[in-house]
């Protein structure tokens, strides 16, 4: 457990980061503004996620460029960055007036302010610190997506309820960036041997254990079978996460009962991140992957076949947070594994565009769907049909490479 001794530190800041970042932050809450929200200003549920699209799509350019800057600016820079943007980007949706165009490019703006506290920056570090316990450091790290899942939706209800949706945004926004600012700020650091040298390159870039080139990456046929797998599963899975709310409205429940199960998924989230990364050190990761998507499948078959009481919603929760949970970790696990740790922030920022890209579109679609079907019944049902796709993919992934760090 050398390894943790000497990089706990970067790992805790890491972890807050993840949590305080925008992926977490954006997941988790915004299932809450779309009521109040589109009621304010007359928007429906599809015009309303369309400034999600816009922020997940705008990852085509800002998850492969902060990628790439990485390697010259330091992880720690866009980290600090980062964190600030996306918190100011957040208190900045706060003053719409009701323009569906200045929403729109509040959230583009938003992801460019924030994309330096993208999943490449916190899991980036870890390369250089972590490498028999890789699995469990990114499982940890990306757990901080779980305490957000946690932690948010009784917030962001208390908030909204007693001082509205502006407050809301203002206060998450605020509040990440005061928890997470001084801990990344003093704890989180690349590795000495990663530092620059004086001839401007890494130690890791002169001497790298393995690992492709971005382009070397692109034309395997493992690249774009991880991308495609990526892409069909955050749309199910953000689909469920950003119309929770809705969903649970439409089978009865009160906004208050949906806060606490969703607190639940939270926690859930928490526990997949880290199951997932203590496995993935012992077995195939995709088998592994496999295994953890077959859960969303039964929970949306019980969303869609019975009647769903407060304990059947407990354990759906259950059932879709530890396929949250397992799905990035997985993205960064696989990434390294099957294209090394060289050139592992730009061939991550290239991967992840494939996320964001389904992350996008996901809300919309679950949205206007529920609208031109009377519900959701159809939407969930076709995502039964993309998890089992996505497993089949996992499994087409084959074994890693023979040569590895």
């Amino acid at each position: 457990m050398d390894e943790f001794k000497k990089g706990w530190g970067t790992l805790v800041a890491a972890t807050i980061g993840t949590m305080c970042g925008i992926f977490t932050l954006t997941n988790y809450s915004q299932s809450f503004f779309v009521g109040p929200v589109s009621t304010q200003f007359g928007w429906n549920a599809s015009q309303f996620f369309l400034s999600y699209t816009v922020l997940m799509c705008s990852g085509l350019l800002t998850g492969p460029l902060i990628g790439y800057i990485a390697k010259k600016a330091g992880l720690r820079t866009l980290g600090i960055i980062g964190i600030t943007g996306h918190s100011f980007g957040y208190v900045l949706l706060s003053f719409n007036n009701g323009s569906l165009l200045v929403w729109y490019l509040s959230w583009a703006l938003l992801a460019v302010m924030g994309a330096g506290s993208l999943p490449v920056i916190w899991t980036g570090v870890l390369n250089n610190w972590f490498s028999k316990h890789r699995g469990k450091a990114i499982g940890i790290t990306m757990a901080g997506t779980g305490l957000g899942a946690f932690l948010l939706p009784p917030i962001v209800e208390f908030l909204i309820s007693n001082y509205g949706w502006r407050a809301a945004y203002r206060g998450i926004g605020i509040g990440a960036l005061l928890l997470s600012l001084p801990v990344v700020f003093i704890l989180f650091k690349e590795k000495p041997e990663a530092a620059l040298a004086g001839d401007g390159l890494t130690a890791s870039a002169k001497e790298p254990a393995w690992g492709m080139k971005p382009v070397e990456a692109m034309l395997t046929t493992r690249f774009w079978i991880l991308g495609a797998v990526l892409f069909v599963t955050v749309i199910v899975v953000a689909g469920l996460l950003s119309n929770f709310e809705p969903i649970l409205s439409e089978k009865g429940f009160e906004r208050s009962a949906i806060a606490i199960i969703a607190a639940v998924l939270g926690f859930t989230v928490i526990v997949g991140r880290l199951l997932v990364g203590a496995l993935v050190d012992r077995f195939w990761a995709p088998g592994v992957a496999a295994c953890f998507f077959i859960l969303p499948m039964l929970g949306l078959l019980l969303i869609v076949n019975t009647e769903v009481t407060f304990a059947t919603g407990i354990i759906i929760a259950i059932m879709v947070g530890l396929a949250a949970g397992a799905e990035l970790d997985l993205l960064a696990y696989l990434t390294s594994k099957y294209f090394g740790p060289a050139h592992y922030p730009a061939i991550f920022g290239l991967i992840i565009a494939f996320f964001t890209v389904g992350a996008g579109i996901a809300p919309p679609i679950f949205g206007a769907t529920a609208q031109i079907f009377q519900g959701y019944t159809t939407i969930l049902t076709w995502s039964i049909g993309m998890l089992f796709l996505s497993i089949i993919l996992f499994l087409t992934l084959g074994k890693y490479p023979v040569i590895e760090e």
